[in-house]
């Protein structure tokens, strides 16, 4: 192992190894030992039990930050919830997960993301990450900025919005 002292990578020498190992395992000890806090039995508590509330869609996604983290080798229901990427989703098919089944639209077939709902004005307008029909006279935002859709695209659309200026939609400015 290598350490700077004063600007020059040198190495350190078996005691000082020896040292910060025992120094580690002194805190991984302590860790394992400490009183958990209200706020840590807290946040394991509403994890574990978040699932069995009756809460629609628009109340669980504003609690996304309280579902558990979704895990691969884990046993899920249908109409479980969890999280994954910073987004809600359910499971829409009881399963084991694999590594390769983590929630996407890859895994449509096992997962459905909940999105908040939008209401499409230039108050309030829907979140666009592609895969989605557009419908004229509805606002969109991607990347910060925000388009008025002029034409209904019939089908999913996958292009960058700025890609279908002039196509499909206009920019909005102010």
């Amino acid at each position: 192992m290598k350490k700077y002292v004063n600007g020059q990578l040198v190495e350190m020498t078996t005691e000082e190894i020896s040292a910060m190992q025992a120094e580690a395992a002194r805190a991984a000890a302590q860790e394992r030992t400490r009183p958990l806090t209200v706020e840590e039995i807290t946040g394991l508590l509403i994890k574990q039990q978040i699932n069995s509330l009756t809460v629609d869609d628009q109340t669980a996604v504003r609690m996304t930050a309280f579902y558990p983290e979704w895990c691969s080798g884990q046993d899920y229901t249908a109409g479980y919830k969890v999280q994954h990427n910073g987004k809600l989703w359910r499971c829409i098919q009881a399963h084991t997960s694999q590594d390769s089944w983590a929630p996407s639209t890859d895994t449509a077939s096992l997962w459905e993301r909940i999105d908040e709902e939008h209401t499409g004005d230039q108050y309030d307008p829907i979140p666009y990450e592609g895969n989605i029909a557009l419908t004229a006279g509805l606002y969109y935002i991607q990347g910060g900025v925000t388009y008025l859709c002029d034409r209904d695209t019939g089908i999913a659309v996958y292009n960058a919005l700025a890609d279908l200026v002039g196509i499909y939609v206009e920019e909005v400015t102010g």
